[in-house]
């Protein structure tokens, strides 16, 4: 994998409250290497320095986690886990002992009540991109034709986008965009959102605060990504680009550029040839079942 990361303080605060983490994890095995990646964002609030605290446990716990359960996605010797069976279920349950520790810090501790974070987390396995979002920490997939936004917000203007009252160009600078629904450490349990996406070669995934999202538009942020020579050379274009816009906040942005992956066009090529021999191969049956209802039907007109 290709990587690139930067959390940056902005022009405006004093205080860097964005935590970011980035693990990756390579095991050869017969001259085979296979590759995990575990990232995250975390933008913490909550008051002096409660924020910063509250996204550096997040991040810490994520890592705790499942820093254990990453040879396991990569190695058949070792005997997989129920969990691992399914690397999303990792990061959802990591999410949730994270929400969990910063929640009981904050009660156990007067000074840091009502401190929280939200996180964006992605397992990156091979071609399979497992994400758990809580608040408005953004994922994203980029490639020469589009941007996707993976992750949705968990904010009010996100919901007043939900039933219409706002336009999706209105999201990024509505007042209401940080007034949020779900973040880690507000309540012992967290309602999290998870995704599993397919990545193709040329895709970028990109992580990122809403210091970087709620400043650029999504095709200033693609052009970048695309122009850039190397993932690390766009985080530097992208915060560099949002502080030119006043840096109103703290910037944190990762970009992951897997490698050899599959080419998309080929696999659709592949499945597309696939249904077509499948329906070739059911046609005789096709025939066969017509033939038979058709002379059922010639008989009980005879009849």
């Amino acid at each position: 994998m290709q990587i690139g990361n930067i959390c940056d303080i902005g022009r405006k605060r004093t205080l860097n409250e964005d935590c970011i983490l980035c693990i990756n994890l390579s095991i050869t095995s017969n001259s085979i290497a296979e590759t995990s990646g575990l990232f995250v964002v975390a933008d913490g609030m909550g008051g002096h320095k409660a924020g910063e605290i509250a996204s550096r446990l997040a991040t810490r716990e994520m890592a705790r986690q499942c820093l254990s359960g990453l040879p396991e996605l990569t190695s058949e010797e070792t005997g997989i886990t129920p969990a691992i069976q399914n690397p999303g279920s990792m990061v959802e349950l990591a999410v949730g002992i994270a929400n969990k520790t910063i929640y009981d810090v904050s009660v156990n501790d007067s000074s840091l009540q009502g401190m929280g974070t939200t996180i964006v987390a992605a397992l990156i396995t091979g071609q399979d991109l497992f994400v758990t979002s809580a608040g408005d920490s953004r994922c994203y997939i980029i490639n020469e034709n589009e941007i996707v936004q993976v992750t949705k917000d968990h904010s009010l203007a996100q919901e007043m986008l939900d039933v219409g009252l706002i336009a999706p160009e209105e999201v990024r600078t509505h007042p209401r965009k940080n007034v949020l629904t779900h973040v880690l450490g507000y309540e012992e349990k967290v309602e999290a959102d998870s995704f599993n996406r397919k990545l193709y070669e040329g895709d970028y995934v990109l992580l990122c605060s809403d210091g970087l999202w709620g400043v650029l538009t999504d095709h200033q942020i693609k052009e970048t990504v695309l122009k850039a020579v190397s993932p690390q050379q766009a985080c530097v274009e992208l915060v560099a680009q949002a502080n030119d816009m006043g840096g109103p906040d703290n910037i944190s942005v990762i970009i992951i550029r897997p490698e050899s992956l599959p080419i998309r066009q080929e696999v659709l090529e592949a499945e597309t040839q696939v249904l077509a021999v499948s329906g070739r191969a059911s046609a005789p049956m096709q025939k066969e079942r017509k033939g038979f209802f058709s002379l059922f039907g010639r008989k009980k007109s005879i009849d």
